[in-house]
Parts: structure tokens; C-alpha cells; sequence
């Protein structure tokens, strides 16, 4: 059950995938959907938490560069 939860599953998710498992073997391609659903869910938060990373180096590096004198400052939340 844990490892389920983890997954993300829902507890009505992991009632429906653990009734499968309890049919057997006939199941398994329904369960197999299951997984397959969750897999992407997970690979599409994995991307935008890899945007958000991204993002905040890309941030971090700017600062840097301004702190340095590398770069000249600039917002596009403040008019000059």
C-alpha cells in the first residue's frame, strides 16, 4: 500500500488496482494500464520539476553575473 501511495494512487485508485490483484492473473493488463496512467503522471511532475530547477539556475546564475559585473541589472517587473 505504501509503495501505491507513493505513486501517487489515490485510496479509491489503490481499492480498484488491489481488487485486480485479487483476481489474479486475468487482471494483469488492467493493472498494467493502471501503471502505465501513473508512470506518465509521475514523468510529467518530474519535468516540470525539472523546469522549476532550471529556472532558479538560470536565476541564480543572472544574480551572479549582476553581483560580478558580468551582467548589467535589469526586471521586467521594474520600468527604468
Amino acid at each position: 500500500m505504501s509503495c501505491l501511495k507513493n505513486c501517487g494512487m489515490s485510496i479509491i485508485e489503490m481499492k480498484e488496482y488491489l481488487k485486480l490483484c485479487l483476481e489474479g492473473e486475468s487482471s494483469i493488463p488492467e493493472r498494467q494500464k493502471i501503471l502505465d496512467i501513473k508512470l506518465k503522471e509521475l514523468n510529467n511532475k518530474i519535468s516540470e520539476i525539472q523546469e522549476s530547477i532550471d529556472y532558479i539556475h538560470w536565476k541564480q546564475n543572472f544574480y551572479n553575473d549582476v553581483l560580478s559585473g558580468k551582467t548589467k541589472y535589469y526586471s521586467n517587473l521594474i520600468n527604468d
